[in-house]
């Protein structure tokens, strides 16, 4: 398993579905969220506490969209990864960009930032 690679996504899934502070966050959520680490893009489904989907996204074959985008360049993941900058100030700064539907992503900013806390501290060899 190696960030930021699908079998990476699938266990920050299982992490955040094992989170009460995420379940609970999250509880009231029906978003589809789309992640961007660089050049790799991830559709999750947040439902009712839980992140129920997870794919790969293809633009132009996804026909469910999403709600929020929560993007960066691969450099700044890895930057957050390393700990070397504070993960509020990435997201202060606009250097992990949400784009979208910020009605929702403000409604949902706990959930957001215990995905990227979870995303930051899941180890690459899980």
């Amino acid at each position: 398993m190696s960030f930021p690679e699908l079998d990476f996504l699938e266990a920050l899934r299982e992490r955040l579905n094992a989170d009460d502070a995420f379940a609970q966050a999250s509880r009231w959520s029906d978003v589809k969220v789309l992640l961007v680490l660089g050049d790799k893009r991830y559709w999750l489904k947040l439902y009712g506490g839980k992140v129920i989907d997870l794919m790969v996204y293809f633009p132009m074959a996804n026909p469910l969209g999403w709600d929020y985008s929560i993007s960066a360049p691969l450099a700044t993941w890895q930057t957050l990864r390393e700990r070397r900058r504070a993960l509020g100030h990435l997201m202060d700064t606009g250097e992990i960009a949400i784009d979208g539907n910020l009605l929702q992503a403000n409604r949902l900013y706990e959930s957001t930032h215990l995905m990227l806390s979870a995303l930051r501290d899941l180890p690459a060899d899980v």
